[in-house]
């Protein structure tokens, strides 16, 4: 064979490997340029969920108490110590400002006791040669004396009745049958349970204390029973009031019984507070409340649940809560700057154009306020969570604006927001409740008192009211 021949299959050989070499590697370049597109995807959606991370978690420099804390930077101060950012005027002090009104208790209308204060020696110096009286002065003082239990011994006459055939007596309304304590310190002692939030070792200090009356830890939570019982009719009228009230202020919040996780449900009309404690955060909590066919419009913050409650109460009207909305509004302005303060600051001017309606508008009113917020919303955005929201709130539109033309409809669900405050407060201090039968008459407890101090009823006095009409 010619070497030149040779030599030229050689290169015709290595120059068709090579061409394959290439194929194989331009296949990999666009397998690679394929997945560097993928990983800048996926590294901008991993950069916006950080900044959504740094947003909600602050820079923290420790733990203390098993909580994390924050050291604020210092205001910055010239070296006079002034703060070269406040204006030129004095630092404004603590307290009172001059030319402001003052405050001071009101004197009582009416004086139960007086007394004559006359001085014989001198309290400065000793001196005992003092003239004769050259003015008087009145100073009145409020005060409450120590009380003492009474304690009442009833002679109880029994009669026969020939028709019921046995010996009758008539009933002591001031106490409960069996009770060996008055029905106010009863009530007193749930009013400290539920309304002060007091705990269980505390209260029966304090009765002793205050009052000389002595307990037990253990009365305690038999006493808030046989309340509860007595108030079992009450709550009963409670939850048929909820049910055919025109409009209903609906939350939910976290609850623990024994250590495990339960849910408060809390239902606020015109009057009324009603709390459900129950295992499940589902819809079937309030439609067990409300029943298939209630009355009125619900009130609530967008939950998932309520959806579907909606759906199993046909189909009422509904009204979303405004204050939950502009949080989110506010979150995706701070995220997402341009789409998301363009959505905040239009949905604000929207919320703040139906409350001046002061719930007296029209329907076109409704309408009109409906078109100003699909040009807020019915849009394009860059930020695709951005894009979500606004498509979701939109859709919803029909819920937002009840309230401006029901005098009965608030746009917030801060009724019911203020309403489990308390409870969530209990829940910090005494851990919730340690049995079903506990946890229960905690509900209706609560209920009796939240709705009495709704109405600005004093609790002892109509709890008193609602047992002694419910013996008759």
């Amino acid at each position: 064979m010619n070497p030149n021949q040779s030599s030229r299959e050689d290169l015709i050989r290595e120059n068709a490997a090579l061409r394959v070499d290439n194929a194989e590697l331009r296949a990999k370049v666009i397998i690679l340029e394929a997945e560097k597109a993928d990983l800048i995807t996926a590294n901008v959606s991993l950069f916006e969920k950080f900044r959504e991370y740094v947003h909600r978690h602050p820079k923290r420099v420790g733990v203390k108490s098993g909580k994390s804390y924050e050291i604020k930077p210092a205001t910055p101060q010239d070296s006079s110590g002034t703060n070269p950012d406040e204006s030129l005027e004095k630092k404004r002090k603590p307290g009172g400002q001059p030319g402001h009104k003052g405050h001071s208790r009101k004197t009582p209308e009416k004086v139960t006791k007086t007394e004559t204060v006359d001085v014989n020696i001198c309290p400065h110096c000793g001196n005992h040669d003092l003239s004769e009286i050259q003015e008087t002065r009145t100073r009145i003082i409020e005060d409450v004396p120590i009380p003492q239990p009474v304690v009442t011994a009833y002679t109880i006459h029994r009669r026969y009745c020939k028709c019921c055939r046995k010996l009758v007596e008539e009933p002591i309304l001031t106490a409960l049958p069996q009770a060996k304590l008055g029905l106010t310190v009863m009530l007193v002692v749930v009013w400290l349970k539920i309304g002060m939030r007091t705990t269980e070792e505390a209260i029966p200090q304090i009765l002793e204390q205050l009052c000389g009356i002595r307990i037990s830890e253990g009365e305690v939570s038999h006493i808030c029973s046989m309340i509860a019982k007595e108030f079992g009719e009450y709550y009963a009228q409670l939850e048929n009031e909820v049910k055919e009230a025109h409009a209903r202020y609906i939350d939910e919040t976290s609850w623990r019984e024994n250590g495990k996780n339960l849910w408060m449900w809390v239902f606020v009309t015109k009057g009324i507070v009603l709390y459900k404690i129950a295992k499940s955060r589902g819809h079937e909590v309030p439609l067990e409340v409300l029943g298939e066919n209630p009355n009125g419009i619900d009130v609530h913050d967008r939950f998932r649940a309520y959806d579907k409650l909606e759906r199993k109460t046909g189909n009422r009207p509904q009204q979303l809560c405004w204050f939950h909305i502009l949080a989110d509004s506010k979150e995706l302005a701070e995220l997402f700057e341009e789409d998301g303060q363009y959505i905040h600051n239009g949905l604000k001017e929207i919320f703040h154009a139906a409350k001046e309606f002061e719930h007296s508008g029209t329907q076109d009113d409704v309408e009109n306020l409906c078109e100003k917020l699909g040009l807020v919303l019915d849009r394009d955005f860059s930020k695709l969570r951005c894009g979500k929201f606004a498509k979701t709130i939109f859709k919803e539109r029909d819920k937002l604006f009840q309230f401006v033309t029901k005098p009965e409809v608030d746009g917030t669900n801060n009724r019911a927001e203020r309403a489990v405050r308390p409870n969530v407060v209990y829940r910090k201090i005494c851990g919730g409740t340690r049995s079903e039968e506990g946890t229960k008459r905690y509900a209706e407890l609560a209920s009796v008192f939240q709705t009495l101090k709704l109405k600005g009823l004093n609790f002892i006095d109509k709890g008193l009211e609602i047992i002694q009409t419910s013996c008759h």
